[in-house]
Parts: C-alpha cells; sequence; structure tokens
C-alpha cells in the first residue's frame, strides 16, 4: 500500500488509506487532547468500521504516543538509515529536522 504523504498536510488529498475519513479525524483529535472530539471520533470509528478497530486504532496510536516520548526523552537520533530513508517524508511535511509532530497542549 502507498499513501500520499499530502494528505498529512491537510491539504484536501486523499491518503489512500482505508477508512481514512474515520482514522483522521481520531488521529488528529489525539494530537489535539480534545477530549469531546475523542469521543466523537471513538464513536465514529466503532460504528463506522467496528468497535474492535477502534480499539485497535487506539493501541496504535497510543503505542507511537509511547515510541516517541521515549525516543524523544533520551534524545534517539533516528540514524542513517531512517535519516535517508524519511528525508522526503520529512521534507515534504517541512520539518528536515528530527521532530515531525509536536503535541499541541
Amino acid at each position: 500500500m502507498s499513501a500520499d504523504v499530502a494528505a498529512l498536510l491537510g491539504e484536501g488529498a486523499a491518503s489512500g488509506v482505508p477508512y481514512e475519513d474515520l482514522l483522521v479525524p481520531f488521529a488528529e483529535s489525539i494530537v489535539e487532547g480534545d477530549e469531546e472530539r475523542i469521543a466523537q471520533a471513538r464513536k465514529s470509528l466503532a460504528t463506522g468500521m467496528s468497535p474492535e478497530a477502534m480499539v485497535d486504532a487506539a493501541g496504535v496510536a497510543s503505542n507511537f504516543e509511547r515510541m516517541v516520548r521515549i525516543a524523544d526523552a533520551t534524545g534517539i537520533e533516528l540514524g542513517a538509515y531512517l535519516e535517508n530513508a524519511s528525508a522526503v517524508v520529512r521534507e515534504a511535511l517541512g520539518s528536515p529536522g528530527r521532530r515531525v509532530v509536536e503535541r499541541r497542549s
């Protein structure tokens, strides 16, 4: 599967990811920390996909958040392989540095 990175920038592009119309609002609500939006997005995922899919999506988001926090707290760098492999995506996101997503609080 391939995905269009422009969709991450909110430019109206479709990512090509199945159920993106449900998953993107869920991910955005988690990053923003808006409890009402999170509850609505969870409900939409459970209804539009399945309760199990909602739990899976929450698990993926939680694991990603955990791994990013560990990497940031310990100062883990990407390393040469990931630096090269992710260069195009980081450049497309306008973030050539190591941190791509800033948590809004």
